[in-house]
């Protein structure tokens, strides 16, 4: 995978960010660094990123808020670096629209790796063809989903995680097939993140999502997408 990925790192400890910006810089990615919540805003507003490493407490403007903004756009992917490790924070990051949670302290190898993964979840390009469920429209080629003929726009990780599901239309995807293929075999035990963005996905696809019909639970199994195996137009 080619490296040449985009980072905006918005930290307010001057040693940790500069010891982050310099471990992601020898891993040949370029590195924008910012200090506090305003400026961090201000270069999303100005710039395209591929990631942000955002810390959630901020000066000024909170990493709350700043994922707040960042929510529904399809680019920038966000990792939060917090040292909140509470269950609570990690679950309303993810669920605010982050698509990783790093806490604090952590090594420079493992930060590379979580960013990687991401990345690869970013440039999967999924299978070709159209899957429908409803008047939702998957199209695998182009990235892209409507909803009774209206865009919906998702994050980086809730598109791999609806393209390995349309893949696959009608048939039952189980919870550590999903979490290695979408996040990585080192999360096939952890479904908070899997519920979280299943939830996410709902709500930007069901008509009610407490009674789902295209992203169907499957009892203790998993979730599929649609309920038949011709649903997919080649």
């Amino acid at each position: 995978m080619s490296e040449t990925a985009r980072i905006l790192l918005a930290e307010d400890d001057r040693a940790l960010r500069q010891s982050i910006a310099a471990a992601l810089r020898g891993g040949s990615f370029t590195v924008e660094a910012v200090s506090d919540g305003v400026q961090a805003a201000q270069r999303l507003r100005e710039e395209p990123y591929d990631v942000v490493l955002l810390d959630i407490g901020l000066p000024f403007v909170d990493g709350w808020e700043i994922l707040q903004q960042i929510e529904g756009r399809r680019q920038p992917s966000v990792i939060v670096i917090s040292a909140r490790g509470e269950e609570r924070d990690k679950v309303r990051a993810l669920d605010l629209g982050a698509d990783d949670y790093l806490t604090k302290p952590f090594g420079a190898d493992e930060l590379l790796a979580r960013l990687r993964a991401v990345l690869r979840r970013v440039r999967s390009t999924g299978d070709a063809g159209v899957a429908r469920a409803g008047e939702v429209v998957v199209d695998l080629t182009n990235r892209s989903v409507t909803r009774a003929g209206a865009e919906v726009r998702l994050s980086p990780t809730e598109w791999v995680l609806l393209a390995e599901l349309a893949s696959h239309p009608g048939m039952t995807r189980d919870h550590r097939t999903l979490l290695g293929r979408v996040w990585g075999p080192a999360y096939i035990g952890d479904r908070n993140y899997l519920r979280t963005f299943i939830q996410r996905l709902r709500r930007k696809l069901e008509d009610d999502p407490a009674n789902p019909g295209v992203i169907v639970t499957v009892g203790h199994q998993g979730y599929r997408f649609g309920s038949s195996p011709l649903a997919r137009d080649r």
